[in-house]
């Protein structure tokens, strides 16, 4: 093998062997977030013994001080000559729900979250193995999307929309809006809670995360939110009313059929209504991506969640990275006039359509 060949393969290795290293320190940066570990040592402030620690969380100092060795070992946590353990105050930002924004120790817990169908999914490539995953085979999935939401959200009602002068006058008339996949209502009632002269429906496919959407707005004393049991591949049969404002977050791309729900949400929409596709802000070709940091976990993410609950409901399995060109198409072939697109958080993109 020629030298250059040699170091290529020689450098490709190292990074391969960095990125499994990693792979397995994320892992356990999901345990010190899901148990509350890396709170504990913020609220401690100081260096502490691993049974300090584990009291402080109200654990097993055995299981503690094992997960020590890899944060220590991994440069996550420091430790002292004295076998003492402490996290650096700089660490706490993005460790840290508390004192902190904790949005990648949350973003860690993904991984745990995705291989709790991974045997599936390695029957799902074979090929006599089946088209894909059930959503009720999911049951860390639906805490894990609920977490990641309020860090993004932070209490408060999204960006998208609050910083959207035309849809803020508009909200604070008595505007109707539908969001479709609402999950368990966090968005919804969020915006119900600041625009109390307009109506909020929030439409799911899923009766249990319905149901908690239900008693956060009783909790909240909402008067103007409603929450529907409804696929949006289908026309609601019952709904008879028509929508100033409908949009959605990461739903079109995990639907059964993505020209069926396009479909639909124009038929709900009043002539002069708005809808806000909200989607990840990837572009439709694998090589126009290679240069985005987040693309890998967005593809893998959708390997193992988006794209394949699409493909078990017989659907089209677009998945995540779809892309904005696809979408573009599809919301053209729907009836919308896409008007604007701008960034919202990370990784999503807003498509501000009109009727045609």
């Amino acid at each position: 093998m020629a030298s250059k060949d040699m170091e290529a393969a020689i450098s490709f290795q190292n990074r391969m062997f960095e990125t499994a290293r990693q792979g397995f320190l994320s892992v356990s940066i999901s345990v010190g977030s899901a148990t509350g570990l890396f709170d504990a040592m913020a609220t401690i402030g100081e260096a502490a013994t691993p049974q300090e620690i584990a009291d402080k969380a109200g654990l097993k100092e055995r299981y503690v001080r094992e997960w020590l060795g890899a944060m220590v070992t991994g440069h996550i946590i420091e430790i002292t000559p004295d076998d003492k353990y402490y996290l650096p105050k700089h660490h706490y930002g993005p460790l840290c729900h508390r004192q902190g924004n904790g949005r990648v120790a949350a973003l860690c817990e993904g991984i745990p979250m995705m291989c709790e169908v991974y045997q599936q999914i390695i029957q799902c490539f074979k090929k006599d193995g089946p088209n894909g995953i059930h959503y009720s085979d999911y049951t860390m999935n639906g805490p894990w999307q609920d977490k990641m939401l309020q860090k993004k959200l932070s209490n408060k009602p999204p960006t998208f929309i609050t910083e959207n002068k035309t849809l803020v006058d508009l909200l604070n008339t008595s505007a109707v809006v539908c969001d479709i996949g609402c999950g368990s209502g966090a968005i919804t009632c969020l915006l119900a809670k600041d625009f109390p002269k307009s109506q909020f429906y929030g439409m799911d496919l899923d009766n249990e995360v319905l149901t908690k959407a239900i008693s956060r707005a009783d909790s909240m004393e909402l008067q103007n939110t409603k929450f529907c049991l409804q696929d949006v591949c289908t026309i609601p049969k019952d709904l008879d009313v028509k929508f100033d404002l409908v949009f959605c977050i990461n739903v079109i791309h995990d639907v059964a059929r993505p020209d069926k729900a396009l479909n639909t949400i124009h038929t709900m929409l009043k002539d002069d209504g708005v809808f806000l596709m909200v989607d990840i802000d990837l572009h439709s070709k694998h090589a126009d991506n290679i240069d985005l940091p987040m693309a890998p976990v967005l593809y893998t993410t959708s390997l193992f969640r988006c794209m394949t609950t699409s493909l078990a409901m017989d659907g089209w399995g677009l998945g995540a990275a779809w892309g904005i060109e696809q979408a573009k198409v599809l919301l053209d072939e729907a009836g919308f006039n896409c008007t604007d697109t701008y960034p919202y958080a990370t990784s999503n993109i807003v498509f501000v359509c009109h009727k045609k």
